[in-house]
């Protein structure tokens, strides 16, 4: 069997890697599962109940980012000795122990801003399998040996394999279309360089004057907020957007996922989302702001639309272990 490694960052790509897990094991590739000390990301694969080892820490500045990476450097090389390969989104500190270990990178993205992360992976990766509603030639300062595209977005491989479950919510105390859930910016990333504290206060503000619940799902211990229900333990984020009015984040990724699942969301991300254009095209109810003033009167338009029919796209699962393996068997 295959043993391919994968190092999750963040909850996405905790979900990623559990599908993956999950999906492997009728292929013939056996996942080794690594996450560092970061909220929700160790509870997202309990609630997959697949296998993982985490340590250590997500770095708030350069300097810590720096240490802390070279300190999980070490602990790779150790786990990752009997590994045939990595597959996984960027990690800087698993590309550079499995390369160094003369192993094939295999990189999954969909987040070209990423720069620091990218500049530091992607060299150093033997192929890329990337959304093609990011054009090739986006990638092409990264330097990629190989771009595969797939006409879709990664958290299809989830949400497609999504059953509802109402009484998530009711252990919740929450009424089926009467909450909105928020989810603040990842203020903390290397590429992030905005400062949303007030756009935040007044969105949770607008909601709960219009008569809903809001309930927050912060990144970190900073972003919990006043007159709200705050998350700190993780949920599946599915079931909570899944069976709410509406979903605000000033990322992606669960925007990203309730639109998939046909229910309306707001990024105030304020650069350009190839994959949000293209999820619009596909008919995705997700609707995008920049500033306080467009995010404040776009409310009202993201609350009218109400549920739409859920957009059907490519499963990228096969083509992902279909590259890999061509990568590592080579």
């Amino acid at each position: 069997m295959t043993r391919l490694l994968f190092d999750a960052l963040t909850p996405k790509q905790a979900r990623i890697a559990a599908v993956l897990f999950l999906e492997g094991r009728r292929r013939g590739v056996d996942l080794l599962i690594t996450c560092r000390d970061y909220m929700h990301l160790a509870d997202m694969l309990r609630m997959y109940d697949v296998p993982h080892v985490c340590f250590g820490r997500h770095g708030a500045t350069p300097r810590e980012k720096l240490v802390f990476g070279l300190e999980r450097q070490m602990k790779l090389v150790e786990v990752a000795a009997d590994v045939d390969g990595m597959l996984s989104f960027p990690s800087p500190e698993a590309a550079r122990v499995v390369f160094g270990l003369g192993k094939p990178v295999v990189t999954l993205n969909d987040t070209p801003h990423a720069e620091h992360v990218n500049r530091l992976v992607l060299p150093l990766s033997e192929a890329l399998i990337a959304p093609s509603a990011i054009p090739k030639e986006v990638w092409s300062v990264y330097c990629p040996r190989r771009v595969v595209q797939f006409d879709g977005v990664f958290e299809y491989m989830w949400v497609s394999r999504f059953t509802p479950n109402e009484e998530v919510v009711r252990r919740l105390g929450l009424r089926r279309g009467e909450y909105v859930v928020f989810r603040p910016e990842e203020a903390r990333a290397a590429y992030y360089r905005w400062n949303f504290a007030r756009l935040r206060q007044r969105l949770v503000e607008e909601f709960r004057r219009r008569g809903y619940t809001v309930v927050n799902v912060p990144r970190y211990p900073d972003q919990v907020m006043e007159g709200v229900i705050n998350l700190t333990e993780a949920v599946d984020h599915l079931q909570l957007a899944y069976f709410s009015a509406g979903v605000v984040t000033g990322g992606a990724t669960m925007a990203t996922e309730a639109a998939l699942l046909g229910v309306p969301a707001l990024s105030y991300f304020p650069d350009d989302y190839y994959v949000d254009k293209y999820l619009q095209r596909v008919g995705a109810p997700l609707f995008r702001c920049r500033d306080e003033e467009s995010c404040l009167a776009m409310v009202d338009e993201v609350l009218k639309t109400g549920r739409s029919t859920a957009p059907k796209l490519e499963d990228p699962v096969p083509l992902i272990f279909e590259t890999a393996l061509d990568v590592v068997t080579r």
